[in-house]
């Protein structure tokens, strides 16, 4: 067994010169891929990747358009995954906003078909990199925001119940312990509950 040969992969792609078209998707086949469908133009591209849930996207274009960098943007949102752009034109602005539509590999210039296996390797490399970077950023964005709901919680037990920090939060540990929950759910009940009482109030 070749261990160089990649791990075959569901490929969608997207060509507006069906010649063109052809050709890669038959170098693809080649390397052990499956084109699950060939679109001509990226119109309604994030419901079409919903549909058929490929593994990476490949977009080939002399000249994509905003729509086009649109709908990749959109699969990177709701549906993201590895996509690779072919593009004629190597133009450093359009570089940025393929990037920022968040295109994992851009190649300028003639599609080159002996490169396609290098490019799909970095882009599938750069595609979990950033995934993983995102994910990353998410879990600290939510430890941040429970960290200061267990403070508001804390401070409302401090300011009712007249306790120092240390035992107002002993007081949501025991709690958590008592009830099973986990402390940011027991501080969120604190504060659902004290917002109650204001709103009876």
């Amino acid at each position: 067994m070749d261990a160089k040969k990649p791990m075959p992969l569901k490929i969608m792609l997207v060509d507006d010169q069906p010649p063109r078209a052809a050709m890669l998707e038959r170098a693809l086949e080649d390397e052990g891929h499956a084109i699950l469908c060939r679109l001509t133009s990226a119109a309604g591209l994030s419901q079409k990747v919903m549909a058929c849930n490929p593994d990476m996207v490949i977009v080939d274009m002399n000249a994509p358009d905003r729509d086009t960098l649109e709908s990749m943007a959109l699969v990177q949102r709701d549906m993201p995954r590895p996509i690779v752009m072919f593009c004629g034109q190597d133009d450093e602005d359009l570089i940025v906003a393929a990037l920022r539509a968040g295109v994992s590999a851009y190649v300028a210039g003639e599609t080159d078909l002996s490169r396609v296996r290098g490019v799909m390797r970095v882009a599938t490399a750069r595609f979990r990199e950033y995934q993983a970077l995102r994910e990353e950023l998410e879990r600290t964005r939510e430890a941040l925001e429970e960290r200061k709901l267990i403070e508001r919680a804390k401070g409302l037990l401090m300011q009712r119940r007249r306790l120092n920090e240390q035992d107002a939060y002993t007081m949501l540990r025991r709690q958590a312990m008592n009830t099973g929950q986990p402390l940011i759910q027991v501080a969120r009940s604190v504060l659902d509950y004290a917002d109650l009482l204001k709103a009876q109030g």
